[in-house]
């Protein structure tokens, strides 16, 4: 058991600001992380379509190299949790964004589609263990009533990273190309790495500052009930309302990923002819739209509906709405319309997070984390489903000229995700919610 604090000393107050002053720099070293992870995520959306034009790599080999980056996070969920609570969240995270980082250096310098592949799948496994045990050291440094808010931060400056892969991303692209984009971001990787090894720090007390229970001036926590893993799996996946979220989250998340993430870019420049920079302009608006709509829609979840469903369902509904130019009528929108699309595409997507708040409350706390790391499996599984099959759904169409596809692929495409936001909404509406106490 961990040994309080003192804070009736003279010198109480100094400790108190040099511990807070301390986690600021924590929380910047996990911003830098969860930076470059958003940013891995979203990059396709504009250099596949060099990708098409240098390698002729056909669409269903694009959405199989894209898809390797959430096959593999998924992979990371669970280990990620069982080694952050072992081995700790600070060696954790700095081992495996050093192997994200070798996979960026790997895509960078890939001849053929195969090896696209592998470095997707090496910076998709290693950037999946950033998230969990990034959660678990700012449950060990902030008090309860600020981690909802240090995490919504967290999650805000992910998209950041999403921001920065599009329009910033391709003026680095016309200057240096995209493979020396990625060696660079591998440059980067490699130090947010080094950055959370010399910075971050488990626990306060590994400083000897005081806990968050010491701030609040409560006793030592109680050791945790052990769980063992075989019963919080049996558990979570033994529950019929765990499958319902995880089935709506794999349509809402996963096709916010399949287009935002990698077939917005080539839609924009194949249908619209828009440069490369125009596209990520557009492309830009998207990560905007979910710095605000993650937080506001967690606020409406917490504060005003009280209620995950109805922030879930409604955000299916709204997000759905954006596919109706993109079905009906994919070739007939205005540059302007095109800004307000997008961003009303991050807007509407924002609400999934509070599918993780949904998740904790399925199952009894002891297995709240397993219920979390389970959900977010469906998660980016389903951003490996809906990249891939768009892809085969667009190449089964006849090619306008050498790595340029048809109106028609690309309204035939987006059907796919229409469709799965639909059946997602209407599998969901059976979920039932426990009150928010």
């Amino acid at each position: 058991m961990e040994t309080p604090v003192a804070l009736d000393s003279t010198f109480a107050d100094e400790i108190v600001r040099k511990m807070q002053s301390y986690r600021t720099w924590i929380f910047i070293g996990l911003s830098a992380a969860y930076l470059v992870s958003y940013f891995h995520r979203a990059a396709p959306a504009v250099v596949g379509p060099e990708i098409i034009k240098e390698l002729g790599v056909a669409p269903a080999a694009l959405g199989f190299m894209g898809s390797m980056y959430f096959w593999a996070y998924a992979a990371a969920m669970l280990p990620a949790g069982v080694l952050a609570d072992t081995w700790g969240s600070r060696k954790t995270m700095s081992v495996f964004i050093l192997v994200a980082a070798v996979g960026g250096f790997i895509f960078g310098l890939a001849p053929s589609v195969a090896y696209l592949a592998v470095g997707r799948f090496l910076v998709g496994f290693g950037v999946g263990f950033i998230w969990v045990p990034a959660v678990r050291i700012l449950a060990d440094w902030y008090k309860p009533d600020e981690l909802a808010t240090s995490s919504g931060v967290l999650l805000a400056v992910g998209n950041v990273g999403a921001i920065i892969s599009a329009a910033p991303l391709v003026a680095l692209m016309s200057v240096i190309g995209w493979r020396n984009s990625f060696h660079v971001v591998g440059v980067f990787t490699i130090l947010a790495a080094l950055f959370v090894w010399l910075v971050v720090r488990n626990k306060p007390t590994e400083l000897n500052f005081p806990t968050p229970r010491d701030l609040m001036g409560l006793p030592p926590a109680p050791p945790a009930p052990k769980v063992n893993l075989g019963s919080a799996l049996k558990a979570v996946f033994t529950n019929p309302q765990f499958y319902l979220l995880g089935i709506l989250l794999f349509s809402y998340y996963g096709t916010f990923m399949g287009v935002g993430s990698l077939w917005a870019g080539p839609y924009l420049q194949h249908v619209y002819g828009l440069s490369k920079q125009a596209a990520g302009n557009i492309i830009m608006m998207f990560p905007l739209g979910m710095v605000f709509g993650c937080p506001f829609s967690g606020y409406l979840s917490d504060k005003i509906l009280k209620s995950r469903k109805k922030v879930l369902l409604g955000g299916v509904a709204l997000h759905a709405l954006a596919y109706i130019p993109l079905v009906f009528f994919p070739d007939k929108m205005s540059i302007t319309q095109l800004y307000a699309l997008f961003l009303w595409y991050g807007l509407s997507g924002g609400a999934f997070v509070s599918c993780f708040a949904c998740a904790k409350e399925t199952c009894e706390p002891r297995f709240a984390g397993t219920a979390v790391g389970s959900l977010n499996i469906f998660i980016f599984v389903g951003g490996a489903f809906y990249q891939q099959v768009m892809g085969i759904v667009i190449q089964h169409y006849p090619v306008v000229k050498k790595g340029v596809y048809s109106i028609g692929a690309y309204q035939a495409a987006f059907w796919v995700p229409f469709i799965g936001l639909i059946c997602g909404f209407i599998l969901y509406s059976f979920f039932k919610e426990r009150p928010i106490t």
